[in-house]
């Protein structure tokens, strides 16, 4: 994420394990969206089944 641009967002797909497939240091960056994301993706899924 060092090379990435200002404004970049990774929205990783689950399941990710810290340290393992996303580093520990980009989970506790603003880069990282992924748990607001998945919270509301939750919501529309069950909406759907």
């Amino acid at each position: 994420m060092s090379k990435a641009k200002p404004n970049a967002l990774l929205n990783s797909c689950p399941p990710f394990y810290r340290g393992e497939e996303v580093s520990s240091d980009v989970i506790d960056s603003p880069y990282f969206v992924g748990y607001e994301f998945k919270e509301s993706l939750i919501s529309v899924q069950q909406s759907i089944i």
